[in-house]
């Protein structure tokens, strides 16, 4: 099958107007979870720990698994205290 005397093969197009429908619905959709007075000093303090944690393995030579178990411990480590 060929696509001369096309400009723009049929999947193409139907990807196109895919995103547009998709944006839309994306629109509606609320954005993670509701605001309580309960979560959000969790959410501030994960927020915190998070920045520190991506500092403090800016520079480590552990990479793959071997990085993220390590981030998750450090990050465990850090959130109990």
């Amino acid at each position: 099958m060929s696509n001369e005397g096309r400009s723009n093969p049929p999947f193409v197009l139907l990807r196109k107007k895919m995103s547009k429908e998709l944006k839309l619905i994306l629109k509606e959709q609320p954005v993670g979870r509701e605001e309580t007075s309960w979560l959000d000093p969790q959410r501030k303090k994960f927020a915190q720990v998070a920045k520190e944690c991506k500092e403090a393995f800016k520079d480590s030579k552990l990479r793959g698994a071997d990085k993220v178990r390590a981030m998750n411990r450090w990050m465990s480590e850090h959130l109990k205290s």
